[in-house]
């Protein structure tokens, strides 16, 4: 890290790097599940091959949110709220292991602006071969919460580098 900032590069050429290497390890893990998917014989459909550049937009908007919190984390231990307080409610509100659609109407209206309810909404119908229902406004979901993540991470990250 000392390195990089000796170099002459900008706050945001470091957070943008950080964003596109944890975006290329969730593209890697993603295809690695594709590939077992296709030796089990799962999703084998044309929609599948599509799913690749989701994986790397998904990744980059997890990524810049993380981003967030590590510029806010005082120590490791700042990270489990993190995955207490925001990512197992995400996963449970997101449609990953349930319909979103048994959730009352006040919680789906949350649901439906989550990033992970966005990607849920685009990759499940197409390994099950169809198409995404709203697929380009959950892709202006995706690409707002990563826009604005790599922003406030960023404003946050310069803010504690200069204390």
């Amino acid at each position: 890290w000392d390195a990089l900032m000796n170099a002459p590069l900008a706050l945001d050429d470091v957070i943008l790097a950080e964003m596109l290497w944890a975006a290329t390890k969730s593209l890697f893990s993603g295809i690695a599940i594709l590939g077992v998917m296709a030796g089990l014989g799962i999703g084998l459909h044309p929609h599948t091959l599509l799913v690749v550049p989701l994986l790397f937009l998904i990744g980059m908007t997890f990524a810049s949110l993380g981003l967030v919190i590590n510029a806010l984390a005082r120590g490791y231990d700042f990270f489990t709220y993190y995955f207490t307080l925001v990512l197992t409610p995400m996963v449970f509100l997101s449609g990953v292991y349930y319909p979103t659609t048994q959730l009352p109407i006040w919680l789906q209206a949350i649901s439906h602006c989550l990033p992970l309810s966005a990607a849920v909404s685009l990759i499940r119908p197409m390994i099950l071969g169809s198409w995404p229902d709203m697929a380009l406004a959950n892709i202006a979901i995706l690409s707002a919460y990563c826009a604005g993540g790599f922003y406030v991470a960023t404003v946050l990250t310069r803010r504690r580098l200069l204390k």
